[in-house]
């Protein structure tokens, strides 16, 4: 059989790479990623924090964008800042005009707590597209736009204003047009949440669904021009066609063999892959071809490919489904995500030294402008891809079976649930920032700068420039000066040598901190009040990686050994059994992060640690999942805070210090259910 009867044989309907709605690019009035930059910062204030309340808050937002505009190339601030600042001044930060949220939403009175939560939800919505401009193309829309500027418009008028362009809508109509307004906002949170810049539970599209932003949305939230491109570039190599969190519809019934159903984990690296062969990418060759590809194709298979692309969307069209169809505007859309960040876009004024390419919107294509670019940066995220399928494939081979089982349910119309522990595999692989994929991108960016290839003679140079050019990010991460030549040069050795396993660290087993000492018997009445204190500190951060708070434990454990003491043992908050005593007469117990520390943030709060015997504290880690619900059962009844596990996370989720995937990873390993998820939420 020909590369192309089998490439035909193995296309199945809806197995391409995810299209969504999106905004982001805004080719015609915005920079590279500006959109997303002012869009990510209001929704964060308006959605995730406390909303546009005081003028302080709206200082807040300023100095972030000012901070961006002033990071970026010269001849690109005066166009930014048009972008980021309106001419109305009531949508201005700058002028003492800007409208805060309490006065666009106005002050009415209601009957209960549900109208309450309905008005302000939609009126946040509301201010989001007032901020960002958005919105208002024509007819009833433009009609609403119009008003939304005025200096005495409040959100409470909304019914009467659409009423003023046609008094004949019902009641009904009323609410779609007003839902209709600002779709946008749910497009483009759902695709800051398949990026991995927002978590939610679901894909964030349900309107009451507890959200917050990721560490990598919260590095782009501060990040400057060049950081920002290079943490969108970071999450594309990442990105897999298809993740685990996707919904996969419209194929109840098909009579398709559900083994050919795949995944592309380099969906990225295969378009740019095609556009440095091919030297340029069409709609027809996108739908068709590549958004149907398993892997990076050689130059041999895109040739034949392309030659007999009609027999091949012949096949496809064949299927009769309307979202696989070349008609569909969704395929665009998602090219457009991946080429975001390497398109020339005019705004930039020739000053992204990623762009390397064109889109001509007549056509709907793309074309190469400078081949040379291209082809070193193919070359380096090679290199950045086998490293991620190395460390990374055993999520990889989760994903793709469970989004295959999916697609086998819904094909045969069963009911579906994602499973919880892949979907959260999937979600904390995504939404962290890998070291030396970011590091790889970063170097792409410092290369023109630099004035010469990477090796190892270059290392002291780029150093240099990367620390300038990314000076916030690696201030979050810790990477230090030395620290940073050090890693630059360990991710050298392992290009020039192929040997990603370089990358790659030894798994250090369970989460704890296994260092003993001699307790000081004298606890003071203040230690409790140091525990506290140190709870409260902000992480840190040394050489990329995240610091425990050894003080912490230490204090943790000088209170424990006199203040929870049983006949003179320390007993397990699982087993609630004395623990064996060491050489220095003490009881030994393991301290257990119950948000774990390494691999999902844990906070380092005494309120989120046990101590465990080390029968438990490994049964904690490695106990089969439908057994683990009594030991968190156990947990909640014999640790020595006498405070149950879902009291601790309200106590936690008050302070600021919970996240939506660190209560989603619990609800996946059996330590809270659904209705304990939610009552976290509504406390």
């Amino acid at each position: 059989m020909s590369f192309v009867n089998s490439f035909i044989s193995k296309i199945v309907p809806a197995n391409y790479f995810i299209t969504k709605s999106m905004e982001l690019s805004r080719l015609g009035s915005s920079g590279t990623l500006w959109y997303t930059k002012k869009f990510l910062v209001y929704y964060y204030y308006i959605f995730l924090y406390k909303n546009i309340e005081t003028q302080q808050i709206a200082r807040e937002i300023r100095l972030i964008f000012d901070n961006y505009i002033n990071s970026m190339p010269i001849k690109m601030q005066g166009a930014a800042k048009s972008f980021f600042y309106s001419d109305t001044p009531t949508a201005d930060l700058r002028s003492d005009k800007f409208r805060l949220f309490s006065d666009f939403a106005g002050h009415i009175s209601f009957s209960n707590d549900s109208s309450i939560n309905d008005y302000y939800e939609m009126a946040k919505k509301y201010y989001m597209a007032f901020l960002m401009e958005s919105g208002g193309q024509s007819g009833v829309k433009e009609h609403i736009k119009r008003h939304l500027y005025d200096e005495t418009f409040c959100f409470s008028n909304i019914d009467r204003i659409i009423l003023q362009f046609n008094n004949s809508y019902t009641s009904r109509e009323l609410t779609g047009i007003k839902n209709d307004y600002m779709a946008f906002i749910r497009n483009e949170r759902q695709i800051l949440f398949y990026f991995g810049l927002v978590h939610s539970k679901s894909t964030g599209a349900i309107d009451r669904e507890f959200s917050s932003l990721t560490p990598v949305g919260h590095l782009a939230l501060h990040a400057s021009y060049w950081e920002l491109i290079a943490i969108w570039e970071h999450q594309k190599v990442k990105m897999v066609s298809q993740p685990v969190t996707i919904d996969i519809n419209q194929i109840e019934g098909l009579k398709v063999n559900v083994d050919n159903f795949s995944i592309n984990r380099d969906p990225y690296l295969t378009i740019l892959d095609w556009l440095d062969h091919r030297g340029d990418l069409t709609k027809m060759e996108y739908t068709y071809i590549l958004s149907r590809t398993k892997g990076v194709l050689t130059n041999k298979e895109m040739d034949e490919l392309s030659s007999d692309i009609y027999r091949i969307g012949s096949a496809i069209e064949h299927f009769q489904r309307r979202g696989d169809k070349l008609t569909s505007a969704d395929f665009l859309k998602e090219l457009k995500k991946y080429t975001l960040g390497i398109v020339k876009l005019e705004n930039d004024f020739d000053s992204n030294v990623f762009a390397c390419c064109e889109y001509n919107s007549n056509r709907s294509d793309y074309s190469v402008t400078s081949p040379s670019k291209l082809r070193s940066l193919v070359s380096l995220y090679r290199h950045l891809s086998n490293y991620k399928n190395l460390k990374y494939c055993e999520i990889f081979n989760k994903c793709e079976w469970e989004i295959r089982r999916q697609y086998a349910e819904k094909i045969a119309g069963n009911e579906y649930v994602v499973n919880p522990s892949i979907k959260i595999d999937w979600d904390l692989y995504n939404i962290h920032v890998d070291k030396y994929i970011f590091l790889g991108v970063m170097i792409a960016i410092a290369e023109p700068f630099v004035q010469s290839a990477f090796n190892h003679s270059s290392i002291a140079r780029y150093s240099e420039v990367i620390r300038e050019m990314f000076s916030g990010s690696l201030r979050v991460l810790g990477l230090s000066s030395s620290a940073l030549r050090k890693e630059l040069s360990i991710l050298y050795k392992a290009i020039s040598t192929n040997d990603y396993s370089l990358l790659i660290p030894i798994e250090v087993g369970v989460d704890s901190d296994y260092r003993q000492s001699r307790y000081n018997r004298d606890v003071s009445e203040g230690t409790l009040a140091k525990i506290i204190d140190e709870s409260n500190k902000a992480p840190t951060y040394e050489d990329g990686e995240r610091k425990r708070n050894f003080t912490l434990i230490a204090l943790i454990r000088r209170y424990n050994a006199v203040a929870n003491l049983t006949d003179g043992n320390l007993l397990c908050e699982c087993c609630h059994q004395p623990t064996f005593r060491t050489d220095d007469d003490e009881s030994y117990v393991e301290y257990h992060h119950l948000i774990p520390f390494s691999i999902c943030d844990g906070p380092d709060d005494y309120k989120n640690i046990f101590a465990l015997c080390p029968s438990c504290h490994r049964k904690m880690h490695y106990l089969k999942l439908s057994e683990k619900s009594d030991l968190y059962y156990n947990l909640s009844e014999h640790n020595y805070l006498h405070e149950t596990i879902e009291d601790r996370l309200i106590s936690l989720f008050r302070e600021g210090k919970v996240r939506s995937y660190q209560l989603e990873y619990l609800l996946a390993d059996n330590a809270i259910n659904n209705e304990q998820y939610n009552h976290i939420l509504n406390s």
